[in-house]
């Protein structure tokens, strides 16, 4: 039976691997050593889906600090190591992948190098090859449709006939922008927000695997 829809577009931090955490961790240990005492749950939910940069602008402002220009090098070197010894796979990704008989792709707000680094961990390169779009090559990063339209592009399908994996609010934004199906992971943000932003929201990927059965 064929599917209502032609290409699969997932995002990667939270859809495909748990990194959200990881990354907020050391966020919130960097600004602790700066004297500054952060709320970890807090910031993993108001931050989800954002670029590192953004996240360090808005908290800038918020605390009226001016962080040192080697913060954002500092981050990255300190976060590499931490992916490789504890990144985790979203449960239940394997099997979801595998049901589709569709194409898929990865379009996240990361850098090509953190996407790729993470499926090679995740044991996902296989499955996506080289599709990935990454919202620091497109004129403007998510909420900005930009990232998945130059998916649709590039794989010569209409926005309509796409539908998008994503778990925050800045994603689903971006998916209902591009004039995408959006389905939102309810992970770290509720089910109620994600719903509001124009997703169908899920608990997990045994539940998504069943709604996307045509």
């Amino acid at each position: 039976m064929k599917t209502p829809y032609d290409l699969v577009i997932f995002d990667c931090d939270g859809v495909l691997v748990e990194s959200e955490p990881l990354a907020t961790r050391v966020f919130v240990q960097m600004l602790a050593e700066y004297g500054f005492e952060l709320k970890y749950e807090e910031y993993l939910r108001k931050f989800s889906g954002a670029v590192i940069s953004k996240r360090l602008e808005v908290t800038a402002q918020t605390l009226n600090w001016t962080p040192p220009e080697n913060f954002l090098s500092t981050f990255d070197e300190r976060l590499a190591p931490l992916t490789e010894k504890e990144l985790k796979i979203v449960p239940g990704i394997h099997a979801l992948i595998e049901s589709l008989s569709a194409p898929i792709c990865v379009a996240s707000n990361g850098s090509r190098e953190e996407i790729t680094l993470r499926l090679k961990i995740a044991g996902l390169t296989e499955h996506f090859g080289n599709a990935i779009f990454s919202g620091l090559e497109v004129p403007h990063p998510k909420p900005a449709p930009d990232v998945f339209l130059a998916a649709a592009k590039a794989f010569d399908i209409s926005p309509a006939r796409c539908i998008v994996i994503e778990d925050s609010t800045l994603g689903v934004t971006a998916a209902v922008r591009a004039g995408m199906k959006v389905y939102g992971h309810a992970a770290f943000t509720s089910s109620e927000s994600l719903r509001a932003a124009g997703a169908i929201p899920f608990a997990n990927m045994a539940e998504l695997k069943t709604l996307l059965q045509p």
